[in-house]
């Protein structure tokens, strides 16, 4: 929504529409409240000056309510005010909002509401009132809309707007495996891997690259009966139908026929079958003792009355030499709209992963975050399943007397169903699996992703973000990696024996990587990372992560920052053909 001119928003509420009050005129700080520092040393002729604190910025917003002589309307709105400006969950505490001016839309303020004002009356007897929303900013700066600008290896320049230092953010994907990588700016220096130019020479790759398919193509994907015999889940199920590559986000997806998902026909077994499409990448041609996988599952599941009960699993499966599957990592919905759940399990080759079964492991089975859980009350449905005649009794009264008769009825018969429209993190997430089998000991990570930007989510209360370290003791999982499947597959839930229309939920898989783990002396400086890793330098945030798990060694003098004009920043690696962007908000004092 466009701001009018007298019009601000706050944490995404506007003024006008959402609070419903009126803005008068802001008169903006010219500084934000400042502390100087002195030290009083005897016998000295005036003190020691230390510098000076810049503290909060305190902008004081008026505002207008009309409501005439209708004290319920005012009463209302006052309630309202405060309910969306003001909260009282202990979750919220530490948390500040972005704040933008109808009169200068591209600033935007973050800070927290402190106080809101009594209303006085604008005239005596009525309820048109002014009072004043007083907005405090921790950090005093503003910040310009982020600018996102390529970098190349080497020297670069930058022009920075605003008027106060900023953090910058370079985010790399290199084509090979990097030794180092780091940059200079303004005096000041950050990287990762060792700074020593020795150390750097006799680094050694932790990692040998065996798979890099970005689902840019099915050529690698065999979906033939004998190529895929041996891939099994839990429970029942039939293999069918086909997936297809969705070109524009280069992922695996059910493949559309007219716009239908091509899942197959409905098996006439049983209702409670999994079906749908099944496939196994044939570009593995050596198995590996030792290894690193990064992959990636999205799961959309739609609201609805119907859409809410739908059932779907999308997953990949981790297989051995003979295409048995000895691991899978995935999202699954269950029956009657209950929320989905992700899972990470091991078991050994060709095991159903059928709970008390003795021969898998739960590394991961859960929901995520319990503060994303949201649960509506439980929604009874009918659904209508065609009719039926019946023969009954019925008394008529004819000539005087009472005659019994017997008529046939036509019935309508439904089906009563729920749906429980539970949600939480998994209902729509895209989740990236890196896990690395060293030995007998698994390290894994499950990290959210956000899929407008691409960057793992950090809130772990609201978002997916588990890792953690398994032990294989009794070498019970010691089967080599010899392969990869996906299965993209549905259960039949009483709309499609009803033929009820409803949306199926979207699933797909996205990346592929591979990777040999090589043995490398514990005194050796290794790689920092593979080609196209994600690597991201935050000096925003004071971190450096690699495929979105925080790395080190980081060396630097300090976190460098971009200053207001020009700016030279020098980049230093094996980098010169990586996709190299820098990130940065510029500031306003």
């Amino acid at each position: 929504m466009t701001l009018q001119r007298d019009d601000f928003e706050y944490a995404g509420l506007n003024s006008r529409d959402d609070l419903q009050v009126e803005m008068g005129n802001v008169v903006l700080p010219s500084a934000p409240a400042m502390a100087e520092q002195v030290t009083d040393i005897p016998a000295l002729y005036g003190n020691q000056f230390n510098g000076t604190d810049f503290t909060s910025r305190t902008i004081s917003i008026p505002v207008s309510i009309y409501c005439a002589d209708n004290q319920d309307a005012f009463n209302q709105i006052m309630h309202n005010l405060s309910g969306l400006l003001l909260s009282d969950d202990p979750s919220d505490t530490g948390k500040e909002y972005p704040l933008v001016f109808g009169f200068e839309p591209k600033v935007t303020y973050w800070g927290h509401i402190t106080a809101i004002s009594d209303p006085a009356p604008i005239n005596t007897g009525m309820y048109d009132m002014t009072l004043t929303i007083t907005f405090v900013q921790s950090d005093p700066r503003a910040t310009l809309p982020q600018v996102e600008t390529p970098l190349k290896n080497g020297l670069n320049t930058i022009t920075v707007e605003g008027t106060a230092r900023t953090a910058p953010v370079i985010q790399v994907v290199p084509k090979r495996a990097l030794k180092y990588i780091g940059f200079n700016l303004n005096g000041g220096q950050f990287g990762l891997g060792p700074e020593n130019p020795d150390d750097q020479d006799t680094a050694v790759a932790p990692y040998t690259e065996v798979v890099d398919d970005p689902m840019g193509s099915m050529a690698m994907w065999s979906n033939d009966a004998n190529v895929i015999s041996g891939m099994k889940i839990n429970g029942k199920y039939v293999y069918q139908g086909a997936s297809q590559i969705k070109t524009d986000t280069r992922v695996m997806m059910i493949a559309l026929s007219s716009g239908n998902k091509r899942y197959g026909p409905m098996p006439t077994t049983t209702n409670d079958t999994w079906y749908g499409p099944a496939y196994r990448y044939t570009g593995m041609t050596n198995s590996l003792t030792d290894w690193r996988i990064r992959t990636g599952v999205h799961h959309i599941k739609y609201s609805g009355t119907h859409n809410g009960r739908a059932i779907g699993q999308v997953a990949v499966l981790l297989l051995d030499a003979n295409g048995e599957t000895i691991g899978r990592f995935g999202i699954v919905d269950h029956g009657g709209g209950a929320r989905p759940q992700a899972f990470l399990q091991l078991t050994k080759p060709g095991g159903t992963f059928t709970a008390g079964d003795g021969i898998h492991k739960d590394i991961y089975y859960g929901c995520g975050p319990s503060k994303a859980f949201t649960n509506k009350a439980d929604a009874k449905i009918k659904i209508k399943k065609g009719t039926s005649t019946k023969t009954v009794t019925k008394y008529r009264r004819s000539r005087g007397k009472v005659k019994k008769v017997s008529v046939k009825e036509t019935i309508t018969n439904y089906a009563h169903v729920v749906n429980k429209e539970e949600t939480d993190a998994l209902s729509s997430a895209w989740l990236m699996l890196d896990m690395t089998k060293i030995g007998h000991t698994y390290t894994w990570s499950i990290t959210q992703y956000d899929t407008s930007t691409g960057q793992p989510y950090k809130d772990a209360n609201k978002y997916l973000i588990v890792h953690g370290t398994y032990v294989d003791v009794s070498k019970k999982y010691d089967t080599a990696l010899g392969g990869i499947g996906s299965v993209m597959l549905k259960k039949p839930i009483t709309e499609d024996i009803e033929k009820i229309h409803y949306t199926n939920p979207f699933l797909s898989i996205t990346n592929l990587h591979i990777w040999k783990a090589n043995s490398v002396p514990t005194n050796n400086p290794t790689y920092v990372a593979t080609a196209n890793a994600e690597i991201v330098m935050d000096c925003e945030e004071d971190q450096v992560t690699v495929n979105g798990a925080l790395v080190s060694p980081v060396w630097s003098t300090d976190f460098p920052k971009l200053k207001p004009g020009v700016n030279s920043l020098t980049l230093t690696g094996d980098i010169d053909d990586a996709k190299i962007t820098l990130k940065y908000l510029p500031r306003l004092l």
